[in-house]
């Protein structure tokens, strides 16, 4: 796909997988929209973006855990006349805590940024690409999204949710010209998991740059579902479409209990396993 001269809307684009995208897209021609809540760190990256890669870059501060703000972002991005050709849903909020642990607030943040926002956006800006035949959506899912974790149940729901929505829509308009990806990476050496007690070591994890590569490979490719980063992250989705139903849930809960600091864990980067 060429990318020259689209313009793609990036959400949780302050850093991690949302700041490589930016900087992957931009590298490859396309104007950018970036999305986040750090009006400070979007406006670092949008000069760096601007100089090495003679792009436009705009930048729209949002949380997008609020019903409001992601409507206001829908309204700005039409009333400046900016065509988004390529939308990636990319912000995330995972909670590594027993549900019950946790007041409910939080929880729901979690349904509204990688549910709520992402279908909103998507239905905002998808029918202008069909209309033009051309262009996509990525959401990024996760490895999460093929089990059931205690201990992170309500972040594992939302990226099922991402996962079968966004494979039921690709067929939806699969004759359209659009594409639809779901990318499932598993752990990548994000700010999210510096901060895991004990700490996921580099070998254990994916960097944000192979990931992002791997997708948009994946998507050019006119694929509905990615894998990217390295073969295990793939295997370990077999195994879990495999094994007996209350045994995967087992193996998992024990791989949420290892990651669980046993206090809350926020980010709106969505790379958790």
């Amino acid at each position: 796909m060429n990318y020259q001269g689209m313009t793609a809307l990036v959400t949780g684009a302050s850093a991690g997988l949302g700041e490589e995208f930016a900087r992957q897209l931009a590298a490859q021609g396309a104007n950018l929209v970036l999305v986040a809540r750090s009006e400070d760190k979007l406006n670092r990256l949008a000069v760096a973006l601007r100089q090495q890669a003679k792009v436009q870059v705009t930048i729209l501060p949002a949380d997008l855990s609020s019903t409001g703000a992601v409507n206001d972002l829908v309204t700005q991005v039409k009333k400046r006349g900016i065509r988004i050709d390529l939308l990636v849903n990319n912000a995330g909020l995972g909670l590594f805590e027993n549900f019950l642990d946790t007041q409910l607030d939080p929880q729901m943040e979690q349904v509204d940024v990688n549910v709520r926002s992402l279908v909103t956006l998507t239905h905002a800006f998808l029918p202008g690409m069909v209309a033009a035949r051309k262009g996509g959506v990525i959401n990024v899912a996760s490895t999460a999204a093929f089990q059931p974790l205690a201990g992170a149940a309500i972040y594992a729901a939302t990226k099922s949710f991402v996962l079968l929505f966004s494979e039921a829509l690709s067929l939806e308009i699969e004759k359209s010209g659009v594409r639809i990806l779901a990318s499932c990476p598993g752990p990548v050496s994000t700010q999210f998991f510096a901060k895991m007690n004990p700490k996921l070591q580099a070998k254990q994890m994916d960097q944000p740059a192979a990931v992002v590569s791997d997708t948009l490979h994946a998507f050019e490719k006119g694929r509905r579902v990615s894998y990217p980063g390295k073969l295990l992250g793939r295997l370990n989705t077999w195994g879990a479409r495999f094994m007996p139903r209350n045994m995967i849930l087992r193996v998992a809960s024990g791989t949420v209990q290892n990651l669980n600091q046993k206090q809350l864990q926020k980010t709106f980067l969505p790379e958790v396993p």
